[in-house]
């Protein structure tokens, strides 16, 4: 999966912005999920907390809902805790890196994933270095 994906990725800017609009999605959400976990709040108390319900909650999360900056910034401050944001020089086409079997990483970040069938999962909750 990781040879094809880095070869869709690369054939054209259109394939390479689609990677990237998930993979900044998917770092949205693990940074939800980890602040969620290291608070211990649930979805339902993360919901009470905002004003909504644990429904609205869970469809931010899957994707269901879109996420606004607003919705992100309410999630935080529910949270208690202050989004940063890190601006990076976009990687250039064919900039994919293979890591190990099943494993492919892009950009500076090179975030890690695992590919099951024709899904592709994130294997760490932060960015790593292959």
């Amino acid at each position: 999966m990781s040879d094809f994906l880095e070869h869709w990725a690369n054939e054209n800017p259109e394939n390479a912005k689609l990677v990237a609009q998930e993979l900044l999605i998917t770092e949205v959400t693990e940074a939800i999920w980890e602040a969620m976990e290291h608070a211990g709040i649930t979805k339902s108390e993360l919901g009470t907390r905002m004003g909504a319900t644990k429904r609205y909650v869970s469809q931010v999360l899957n994707g269901a809902r879109n996420m606004t900056l607003r919705t992100l910034s309410d999630i935080f401050f529910a949270l208690g805790r202050k989004p940063l944001l890190r601006v990076e020089a976009q990687p250039q086409q064919g900039a994919w890196q293979n890591c190990s079997t099943g494993r492919f990483a892009i950009g500076p970040a090179k975030l890690r994933y695992r590919s099951t069938g024709n899904v592709i999962y994130p294997m760490d909750h932060w960015p790593r270095r292959c």
